[in-house]
């Protein structure tokens, strides 16, 4: 699942969508995309891809947040390193800024942080470096079987 629409898709089937911006401009950072959307850095979700021995754990947090690894590490009982592309794009369909938070067979673990829920709805990554799809909040973790815990800092 590599494209725009597929990752729309993706959420319509699980009720999930609410919006759709396609922009000129880049929507990689949190602060690019919360500039785009004219919203706050933490209404943004940002998905973040860790190599944890191999496998691919896809974490999804505020964006005005970072992920603390050794809560990471602790909460998964293995070591972690940010990703590189190469396998960001191998492991996930999606270049590294434009990981959308979708479930994949390429994907060991997804977590996301808690702290997304304190959120009716927040923006996600559309799949590409200038698009973002609003998404409630609630069925989020279950849509993706998920891990929910509180792993920002």
């Amino acid at each position: 699942m590599t494209g725009k629409k597929e990752v729309m898709g993706f959420f319509k089937a699980k009720n999930l969508f609410q919006d759709f911006i396609e922009t000129r401009d880049s929507t990689v950072s949190s602060a690019e995309a919360a500039r785009v959307i004219g919203c706050e850095m933490g209404e943004i979700a940002k998905s973040i891809v860790f190599d944890c021995e191999g496998n691919a754990v896809l974490v999804i947090l505020e964006g005005d947040k970072k992920v603390d690894v050794e809560k990471l590490e602790e909460f998964l009982g293995k070591t972690v390193k940010k990703a590189d592309a190469g396998f960001i794009d191998e492991k996930t369909g999606f270049e590294p800024g434009g990981v959308a938070p979708v479930r994949n067979d390429g994907l060991y673990k997804i977590i996301i942080d808690g702290e997304v829920f304190d959120h009716e709805s927040v923006w996600v990554s559309a799949g590409t470096k200038n698009a973002v799809i609003k998404i409630k909040t609630e069925g989020f973790a279950e849509a993706l079987s998920a891990e929910i815990t509180l792993i920002s800092c």
